[in-house]
């Protein structure tokens, strides 16, 4: 069973039903960084599958597994995650990858990457681009900044950026959408000359 451990699902699913589609004869493109059980990459490719009736899509699912320890997010110390000690983030076994890939099976589109965002991005410059992101991954604000450029060189028209409640701090949100608006600017003035 496709599980999740987020309260934000709702306004996914509706973010998702809004991602204008411009040209669906070409790929359509989404992404989740951060799979974990998978229900966020579950709700994006229903509705994506919907929406696109037969057309070409692939969703990427981004996730290193493998029980890392690492800083989730900038103010960890002072978090409690449900069954462990405050400040100690839940690992991600190798079991809840192999779940994941058994999970979804029956989902053609599905592309689980087993690597860091880190990673992803540094071994696959060459994709030009994405409709839908959804950034669950690493929480700490430098690494949603570094997605989020990332990202946004390779946004189209109408591309939609998600971030959970957890990270959708003012901070984080003006950095990424100026430096996303910035590149979009970058590109109509050379589209244009």
């Amino acid at each position: 069973m496709i599980r999740g451990d987020s309260s934000d699902y709702e306004l996914l699913k509706k973010w998702c039903a809004t991602v204008p589609v411009f040209n669906p004869k070409d790929r359509f493109y989404s992404c989740e960084i951060g799979v974990r059980e998978g229900l966020g990459s579950k709700i994006i490719m229903d509705v994506f599958k919907e929406r696109l009736k037969g057309h070409p899509y692939m969703h990427f699912g981004i996730d290193p597994y493998g029980d890392r320890v690492y800083q989730h997010c900038d103010n960890q110390p002072n978090i409690t995650w449900k069954g462990f000690p405050k400040g100690v983030a839940p690992t991600y076994p190798d079991e809840m990858y192999e779940q994941v890939v058994k999970d979804f099976e029956e989902y053609p589109m599905f592309n689980m990457i087993k690597m860091t965002d880190t990673q992803f991005m540094n071994e696959n410059g060459h994709l030009e681009y994405f409709n839908f992101v959804h950034f669950d991954g690493p929480h700490m604000t430098k690494d949603v900044i570094t997605e989020a450029v990332w990202f946004a060189n390779r946004s189209v028209k109408g591309t939609r950026r998600f971030r959970p409640k957890m990270i959708r701090s003012k901070k984080v949100y003006n950095r990424s959408k100026y430096k996303h608006d910035q590149i979009m600017r970058e590109r109509q003035s050379s589209s244009e000359t």
